[in-house]
């Protein structure tokens, strides 16, 4: 039975049988005197660490010498790499031919660094993803939503052997000694060997921030408002409209103080992407983020439920609130109609009369009509069309509408403030705004 011990590896723990250790103390000791430089070696352990882990070798399985085999094959011969050697044999563990994989770069980052490793991924400069997301911003609105899917889906590359691989490049010692010696350089634009990329660099980083001011300022306004919106209703007796739609029972005030809670977390959601664009990283831990997403996902649900079984009777309410008058009047052949803030209506009947379909209470008295040499006269000039709320109106207008029924279309003439004219069909009705 072979004996085991335990040692630490990039400060991951392993339990190595005695035979392994040896045999992985003789390879880190022929790996530093090639190597002098102690973040090299320190890098050197990591990969070894997420070799060993990526084998499957973790909890309380043990390291064999087999397993130390697969290290030095991926790794590559210490005696290979030399300080200074220009000749570097080509391993089977330091193959150019490697596979990339996707991270995002927050060493070359502007915001979250997705453009970066995208560019990387490709092989192509990080500013052109950068136009291309901007591209997408302006043209249809997807662009941010696409970088912030990506910001949360792609891993963001930490350790050196992650950033080798996130460039196609081999994890042995000599690239790890290659990216801990570039280490102290930061950011792409600083690095860009293009004498366009530094100007669009710099161009997007005053747009990022500009577009981050406008995302707080947005959210806090938001979040304001809602603020506002609840003193409100506190203030006039926990109503919110003129005409007692909405709230009136338990569940609609429910689904109220819901939906304003699900509101102030978009806004503060708003607040937080525009402040990450400032500290070019998330500014919450991911965990609060989960439960905050998980809370505002559960409360729409709930929300959902309650608006359909709420819905009902705030349509009933209003269509409580709406009525209908009608007038006959004499024979007519065309119609004179004056006023503002009506909509006026044709529709065939056997019949001459009119109709006001309205909402509220309004002096419908103010509206004229009368016959005079087979014209209709509809003078509304003294009728009020907005209504006069001591709380919120919804709609702020009594949505007056004058119906017009005869036997033929008759000819229209209008005064007033002409917005639109628009035939009804076949049946030649006409629908016209003042």
């Amino acid at each position: 039975m072979n004996e085991v011990t335990r040692i630490h590896l990039g400060r991951q723990p392993f339990n190595v049988s005695v035979k392994a250790h040896e045999e992985l103390k003789n390879y880190l000791a022929a790996i530093k005197k090639q190597v002098a430089d102690k973040d090299v070696l320190d890098e050197v352990e990591l990969r070894m660490a997420e070799l060993l882990i990526e084998r499957g070798i973790k909890g309380d399985k043990v390291v064999l010498e087999a397993d130390v085999d697969y290290l030095k094959e991926q790794l590559g011969d210490p005696g290979d790499f030399k300080e200074g050697s220009d000749d570097m044999p080509h391993t089977a563990g330091s193959s150019d031919l490697v596979q990339k994989r996707l991270f995002r770069d927050t060493d070359n980052a502007m915001l979250a660094g997705v453009a970066a490793g995208l560019g990387n991924y490709f092989g192509i400069e990080a500013v052109w993803i950068r136009i291309i997301f901007a591209i997408g911003t302006i043209a249809w609105g997807g662009g941010i939503l696409i970088y912030i899917i990506l910001w949360l889906v792609v891993p963001e590359a930490k350790t050196s052997s992650e950033k080798l691989q996130m460039r196609g490049k081999p994890v042995n010692v000599d690239s790890l000694k290659e990216v801990v010696n570039r280490a102290d350089i930061k950011g792409a634009a600083q690095r860009a060997n293009s004498t366009v990329a530094p100007a669009i660099n710099t161009f997007f980083r005053i747009v990022l921030k500009i577009i981050g001011v406008g995302f707080i300022l947005s959210g806090l306004m938001a979040i304001f408002g809602l603020i506002a919106t609840k003193s409100y209703m506190m203030a006039h007796h926990g109503q919110l409209l003129q005409d007692n739609l909405f709230p009136v029972g338990t569940n609609e005030r429910v689904l109220l103080d819901l939906g304003l809670v699900l509101a102030a977390m978009v806004g503060l959601f708003v607040v937080l992407f525009g402040v990450s664009f400032f500290r070019r990283r998330w500014p919450i831990k991911g965990w609060i983020t989960g439960v905050l997403l998980g809370i505002f996902f559960i409360g729409l649900a709930v929300s959902i439920a309650l608006a359909a079984d709420v819905y009902p009777n705030v349509r009933d309410r209003y269509n409580a609130n709406t009525h209908t008058v009608s007038r006959t009047v004499q024979p007519f052949t065309s119609v004179n109609a004056t006023g503002y803030g009506l909509d006026f209506e044709y529709d065939y009947s056997a019949t001459y009369s009119i109709s006001l379909n309205y909402y509220g209470n309004p002096d419908t008295s103010t509206i004229k009509t009368t016959v005079v040499n087979n014209v209709l006269q509809i003078n509304a000039q003294s009728f009020d069309w907005q209504r006069h709320c001591d709380m919120l109106c919804v709609p702020d207008t009594y949505n007056m509408v004058v119906r017009v029924y005869s036997p033929t279309q008759p000819q229209i003439n209008y005064t007033g403030n002409s917005s639109k004219f628009m035939m009804m069909g076949p049946s030649q009705h006409f629908y016209y705004r003042y």
